[in-house]
């Protein structure tokens, strides 16, 4: 890479341990599980780029526009420690971060062979901040693609755990249903549409 004079480039990454019987096993995964949405705070460091070529093209003044500047700094919600005591208590069968390739590029990842991931947008809840994206002419598509639209961490669960589970969170990350498993080739399908409204 080739960068401009006073130009540079950050990477970082972490590495965890998992305890053997710990780890989340796609087997458990089984149909008729139901899957849960947990909030998001905001774009999670996803999508910035596209948001600046927005703010460019538009012209808007981040300075004057205060919706946008606490938006674009809103600190990532981590879930490791609900993450954390649910599986230590056994109640999740599978999860899936929601990060870069929005719902569907993230939740194949987990889902067995011969089983789908069935997904209702329409009880997706996206932020303020998604609603303004996508009234910035940006396609249904590009946004599940580019941004998590509110869904920050998915949990695959056994439906009769679902009060255990909701005790976990906070009220701001509440996890609530958008999905089940179900029996096909194909492991995620999106059906319906999100309502920005």
């Amino acid at each position: 890479w080739t960068y401009e004079k006073n130009k540079f480039d950050i990477a970082g990454f972490a590495v965890g341990i998992v305890d053997e019987k710990k780890i989340l096993n796609k087997k458990k995964i089984k149909k008729n599980d139901v899957i849960l949405a947990v909030p998001s705070s905001g774009l999670h460091s996803n999508g910035y780029s596209l948001v600046r070529y927005l703010i460019n093209k538009k012209k808007i003044k981040i300075k004057q526009n205060r919706f946008l500047r606490s938006e674009l700094i809103k600190p990532t919600k981590i879930y490791v420690e609900e993450i954390m005591k649910l599986t230590n208590t056994n109640l999740l069968n599978g999860c899936a971060n929601i990060t870069g390739g929005g719902l569907a590029d993230n939740i194949k990842r987990v889902i067995p062979d011969n089983l789908c991931a069935e997904i209702d947008l329409k009880k997706v809840r996206p932020l303020k901040i998604f609603q303004w994206l996508k009234n910035n002419n940006i396609s249904d598509q590009e946004m599940l693609k580019t941004f998590n639209c509110g869904v920050g961490f998915c949990l695959i669960i056994n439906i009769k755990n679902l009060k255990k589970i909701n005790k976990v969170f906070s009220k701001e990350f509440k996890p609530y249903i958008i999905g089940r498993i179900t029996d096909g080739k194909k492991k995620v399908k999106l059906d319906g549409k999100i309502n920005w409204s």
